[in-house]
């Protein structure tokens, strides 16, 4: 599961070696490098665990502790010392004050990793269900490139320290496997469909995950046709909303289906319709686009425009958009044919294949928007 941490610690190194083991294992981080900062920071951000020092000036770990329990707003938040005082008595004072757990410095990571699991499974308090930020990508025709984007938004993102879970809510020939190498996937959204919905929780759709070496998860579809398999609407509720408990972004990879994207309207953040540059390509968004508005969508509807050959006319401009679609136009990604077609050869995305300079601005401006929504 994943959790929204706060590390309060005066030295900066030990923030920054707990920040780098507790994101690697897929965590959110907050800091704060005093007890007065970290009582402030808990109460505005309302982490799932705290990992508290006691050597600290001015306001020590015991007293940032005693504030913590005194505040109805933070008291139930669960604390684990982690401290270079290993005396019995320190030990004893930390808990007897509502510590959750105490571990001496220097922790060992897997050591750590498993108390703070063990604190929050029994942890007086019901976990905050935080729904990860979610957003669709749409293409408007087959072929103009909405896994490529997806794959390579979500590479950065993850790149960036933000755990990052890839959807494939095609039943069947989705490419984002394929693009980070993941074939032949054992499990898929195929899994999912064959059991009754409401059976479908957050551990349900994490034995179904894949996990790139960056560590970005991906939810594939089926390589193959699943025989008299569909998916209910209440099964496309359920894998979106329990994908959401499984990572801090969640990127979805939507069919042209009205049934489909009217069953997870309500839990995006965006959807984003991505466009080639060609007359047909707008054709079909403006009618994807009426469809959107009928949903109530309008203010959460963006779009992309991916440039499969260098012309020297752009038919479809941000302008254009904003005319036909009435949304706005959030990247217009350039034309690299030969550098894209190496990708898939190679199966490794752009993003993560020699940090293009343009690529990287382009979905680096890409990410910071979308996020922004949900901040």
């Amino acid at each position: 599961m994943v959790y929204k941490i706060l590390i309060i610690d005066d030295e900066a190194t030990i923030r920054r070696l707990l920040s780098v083991l507790l994101k690697r294992n897929g965590h959110e981080v907050l800091e704060a490098q005093d007890g007065e900062s970290g009582v402030e920071t808990a109460n505005v951000h309302q982490p799932d665990i705290i990992l508290l020092d006691i050597m600290m000036p001015r306001v020590d770990g015991f007293e940032t502790l005693r504030r913590l329990r005194a505040n109805p707003n933070t008291a139930e938040i669960p604390v684990i010392f982690v401290s270079a005082k290993s005396q019995v008595e320190d030990r004893v004072e930390g808990l007897r004050l509502g510590a959750d757990d105490y571990v001496v410095k220097p922790a060992d990571p897997t050591e750590l990793m498993m108390r703070i699991e063990a604190v929050m499974n029994r942890s007086r308090r019901q976990i905050r269900r935080r729904r990860a930020a979610t957003h669709a990508f749409v293409g408007v025709r087959g072929g103009v490139g909405t896994s490529t984007v997806i794959v390579n938004m979500g590479s950065l993102l993850q790149r960036e320290g933000i755990q990052t879970l890839l959807v494939d809510l095609h039943l069947a020939f989705g490419s984002l496997a394929y693009q980070l190498d993941l074939l032949p996937p054992t499990y898929s959204t195929a899994n999912l469909a064959t059991i009754a919905p409401e059976t479908i929780d957050e551990e349900a759709v994490q034995r179904c995950l894949l996990v790139h070496n960056t560590g970005l998860k991906v939810l594939a579809s089926s390589p193959t046709v699943p025989l008299g398999i569909t998916f209910a609407p209440e099964h496309l509720t359920a894998i979106t909303t329990q994908a959401g408990h499984c990572a801090q972004v969640v990127l979805l990879d939507l069919p042209t289906d009205p049934d489909i994207i009217e069953c997870v309207a309500n839990q995006l953040d965006s959807l984003t319709l991505v466009l080639s540059n060609d007359p047909a390509s707008l054709h079909s968004a403006e009618a994807i686009a009426a469809y959107l508005r009928y949903l109530n969508m309008d203010e959460r509807v963006n779009a992309i425009v991916v440039s499969h050959h260098a012309v020297s006319k752009q038919f479809v401009t941000p302008e254009l958009i904003e005319e036909r679609l009435g949304c706005h136009c959030l990247a217009m990604v350039p034309a690299k044919p030969e550098s894209y077609l190496h990708a898939e050869q190679t199966r490794v995305p752009l993003i993560l294949n020699g940090y293009d300079a343009d690529d990287m601005q382009v979905y680096g401006r890409l990410s910071e928007t979308l996020l922004k929504r949900t901040a």
